[in-house]
């Protein structure tokens, strides 16, 4: 009995030695954990959204870079063990794949169209919990079909964007003029081009400025309007909008059915329409000349018909028509055009280069849907445009017909 409550008195002694637990540590623990997942500053989304907005394909360090950042963003400023380079490692050492939340880890996949494959895999097993195969047995056959088609569809989303930038390019190299061929340049003018010379009388007035011979059209000054400038209507990316092959029905007039010249009279530039019987029943001409940097002179627009040009289509100011046709197939437009050097208000000369002449097309299926032509002579060369004369109501006559094809020459009545 004595031994026996030796023992005992042994025991108590033994519990009485053990301290009672600070009430402090389990506040602490509370403290530190919620700290560690505390809830994140209200602005932090909004950079997260920006790390993952589309871009180029990253490489390996841009990549490493990218994500290091959004890592740092969840981690606000939380202590970390060891800093290490690869970002996926020092995440994992650190304990910072604990932070992904279900809307940062939808964000973060994000990034995947545009890192390399081996860093998508294993930022994929990561954020997992590692491979499922490695807990739970091989993929299924539904798994593995699934993970297929992730892949593809990530390969597919970098080859599209490859393939988009390069189509842009070339589609705004080649078709600026249908991108800009009013507000800035329409089509391509080469620098190197040709200057055309309007003469003295373009800015000299005089008694018999209407004088001088029949008009004799200069060949190398004849463009047909075959080149479509066409953008279906929409909204977003206007090169994923241009219509390469659009029907010659959609055209304001078909290609090549019209031809522009230019020409000298009453003491100023001329543009001179030729096309078949009446396709100035209702036509929306825009005409503009040019320096070889695209800065243009002098821009007008005339309308055949009351509603013809779309307001928004057009800019300039309104032509003065220089003669009549009963027949609706010949017309001549004034056109204000500098002669020789001319001082720019910006800085710099500049001289003529170019004529650009459009019909406006008016289909609502289109932003833009005009037939265009450019009046240019090759680099190097300076062509004087002729003139012409002739009295209020005498009739003249304008050949524009091609060296091969069916003639085309139009009449009309000065006025």
């Amino acid at each position: 009995a004595a031994a026996r409550a030796t023992g005992r008195a042994t025991a108590a002694s033994r519990v009485s030695r053990i301290e009672p637990q600070d009430p402090r540590d389990e506040s602490r623990l509370f403290d530190n954990t919620r700290g560690f997942f505390r809830v994140r500053k209200t602005d932090t989304a909004a950079q997260l959204e920006a790390l993952v907005a589309p871009g180029p394909v990253l490489d390996d360090d841009a990549a490493n870079r990218i994500t290091r950042r959004f890592i740092d963003l969840l981690a606000e400023g939380r202590p970390t063990e060891v800093d290490l380079p690869d970002t996926l490692a020092h995440a994992e050492r650190n304990n910072l794949l604990l932070l992904f939340g279900p809307a940062d880890q939808m964000r973060f996949e994000r990034l995947y169209a545009r890192m390399p494959d081996h860093m998508v895999a294993a930022w994929r097993a990561a954020l997992r919990g590692g491979d499922p195969s490695d807990a739970f047995g091989p993929l299924t056959r539904e798994e593995r079909l699934d993970a297929k088609r992730i892949e593809a569809d990530l390969r597919a989303a970098r080859r599209n964007r490859t393939i988009r930038v390069a189509v842009g390019a070339v589609l705004v190299a080649a078709l600026l003029g249908g991108l800009l061929w009013w507000r800035g340049g329409d089509d391509e003018v080469d620098v190197a081009a040709g200057q055309i010379s309007f003469g003295a009388e373009t800015t000299t007035r005089t008694e018999d400025r209407r004088a001088g011979p029949p008009p004799a059209v200069e060949k190398t000054l004849v463009a047909r309007l075959d080149r479509p400038s066409v953008v279906r209507a929409g909204t977003g990316d206007v090169a994923a909008r241009i219509v390469l092959d659009a029907p010659a029905t959609d055209l304001p007039q078909p290609p090549g059915a019209v031809a522009a010249t230019l020409f000298r009279y009453n003491g100023a530039g001329q543009v001179v329409l030729v096309g078949p019987p009446g396709w100035l029943a209702k036509a929306c001409i825009q005409v503009s000349v040019v320096s070889a940097s695209l800065r243009a002179f002098d821009t007008a627009y005339a309308e055949t018909a009351p509603g013809a040009c779309v307001k928004a289509r057009v800019i300039g100011r309104v032509a003065t028509v220089g003669c009549t046709d009963p027949k609706a197939a010949t017309t001549m437009l004034d056109l204000q055009i500098p002669e020789g050097e001319v001082a720019l208000a910006e800085g710099g000369n500049g001289s003529v280069a170019a004529v650009r002449v459009a019909l406006v097309g008016d289909n609502p299926a289109y932003e833009r849907n005009n037939i265009t032509a450019q009046i240019a002579v090759a680099g190097g060369t300076q062509v004087k445009v002729p003139s012409f004369g002739g009295a209020v109501g005498t009739t003249v006559s304008f050949d524009v017909s091609a060296p091969t094809g069916a003639p085309l020459v139009g009449s009309c009545t000065l006025r």
